[in-house]
């Protein structure tokens, strides 16, 4: 099969740009036969920060019940493939375009454009179908109540912390943000909840899930039933993930039992990576896509104490670059205190690739106070940056956009399906 003129089909679909709404995806999952509801479990996760971890954690749970699952979250690290894993594993390329087809014919039957997401997410539901899926857990793109995989059926929602972010289509405070991802809420069905530690976010979450169902769904159904999560402050992203996920568990009549090992054992690519020195060949790297403000100065304190319980006090270096940000100085705040206090012997500034917008140029990036022993470098390409690295192993902190992540990781020929696999020996 020619898969080339369907991915470029694909690839088109990103001029679509961004489109908030649900009939484009609700039209074309019918068209598709509504695949997204003959799964047996269907689990919808959306938040600000470490809802990528909840959903990849889940996917690991249902594998070790021995449920075929399918998995899909956004954007990809390293492959478009990424994007939806089967039982842990990048979908096969050939049946990817299997279900491209599939979707692209749909499309043009119905004369509909759906975007670059629309168009992944639907082909992660005719995926399903091919592979026979008992168990979907799928990621929020944007926010959630106008989000296309709120199209989809759900059985079980989740929604982990949130802060205020895309404020111009989400709302400028964390009242307004939570009533939108709360809207994930399906009614009669349950949401759990992180604890926002807020009263009045709480509140909103609360009204919010006694009007599951009166946007915009088909169904206006009872109320979704809400279940708060309390995080101890000391936990860091990976074991705030374990505890969602055991509520969810729970709530599913799941065996929670191992839960915190196999969360140990689980391989989330850029998130927390570590990667030693005879892989990377660059010195031993710690790699976390930590994309926003809020996620920054939430997982910067354990990413440190990760960082230095591997390479103890001696000479590191960091390499950095970000997408556009609204608030840039707020997500460099907590990163350049880090600097302030250990002084990077190197700091290597670029623009992450690949990204739907072009990354912050790291001469603008330069500016700032990095504390670097040795003047800061910026560069043109992350192919020359890690060329750089190799040329000096050391020690390194990588940090900044999940595109910047995915760039590294194929520089250094790590974004083979066993490196990107949930689990290990999966490839």
């Amino acid at each position: 099969m020619d898969g080339a003129k369907p991915r470029a089909w694909l690839e088109a679909r990103r001029t679509r740009g961004m489109a908030l709404g649900l009939s484009t995806t609700r039209r074309l999952l019918d068209a598709l036969g509504r695949p997204d509801r003959r799964a047996k479990t269907v689990m919808h996760v959306a938040g600000s920060n470490g809802k990528g971890t909840v959903c990849a954690l889940l996917a690991a749970v249902s594998q070790a019940n021995e449920q075929t699952t399918v998995l899909f979250t956004s954007p990809h690290v390293a492959r478009i493939e990424e994007r939806i894993r089967v039982n842990g594993i990048p979908v096969d390329p050939t049946l990817f375009d299997e279900a491209l087809l599939r979707v692209k014919a749909c499309a043009e039957t119905a004369e509909l454009e759906p975007t670059f997401f629309e168009t992944t997410l639907l082909l992660a539901w005719v995926v399903c179908d091919l592979v026979g899926a008992e168990v979907v857990v799928q990621e929020t793109g944007l926010g959630g109540r106008l989000d296309a995989t709120r199209a989809t059926r759900a059985d079980l929602s989740i929604v982990t912390s949130i802060s205020v972010e895309h404020a111009d289509l989400l709302g400028t405070t964390r009242e307004e943000v939570m009533v939108e991802k709360a809207a994930i809420a399906r009614p009669g069905k349950p949401l759990v909840l992180r604890d926002p530690e807020d009263a009045a976010v709480l509140e909103a979450a609360r009204k919010t899930t006694q009007r599951a169902g009166t946007y915009d769904l088909d169904d206006e159904g009872p109320a979704s039933e809400l279940i708060l999560v309390p995080i101890p402050a000391e936990c860091d992203v990976r074991e705030e993930a374990a505890r969602l996920a055991e509520a969810a568990c729970t709530v599913l009549g799941w065996p929670t039992a191992g839960l915190a090992e196999l969360a140990s054992q689980m391989r989330w690519p850029a998130r927390s990576q570590w990667i030693d020195s005879t892989a990377s060949g660059c010195g031993p790297m710690l790699i976390d896509a930590a994309h926003n403000p809020s996620g920054l100065t939430r997982s910067l304190p354990g990413l440190w104490r990760t960082f230095q319980s591997h390479i103890g006090s001696g000479a590191w270096r960091l390499l950095f670059g970000t997408s556009p940000q609204s608030e840039l100085d707020t997500m460099l705040a907590p990163l350049l205190e880090r600097c302030r206090l250990s002084h990077p012997d190197h700091v290597l500034l670029v623009a992450p690739e690949g990204g739907r917008m072009a990354g912050v140029s790291p001469g603008i990036l330069a500016g700032a106070q990095w504390s670097s022993l040795n003047p800061v470098e910026c560069f043109a390409s992350v192919h020359d940056a890690v060329h750089r690295m190799r040329a000096e192993p050391m020690p390194t902190l990588v940090l900044g956009s999940l595109y910047l992540a995915g760039n590294v990781l194929h520089e250094l020929g790590l974004d083979s399906d066993e490196d990107l696999s949930l689990l290990p020996s999966q490839g």
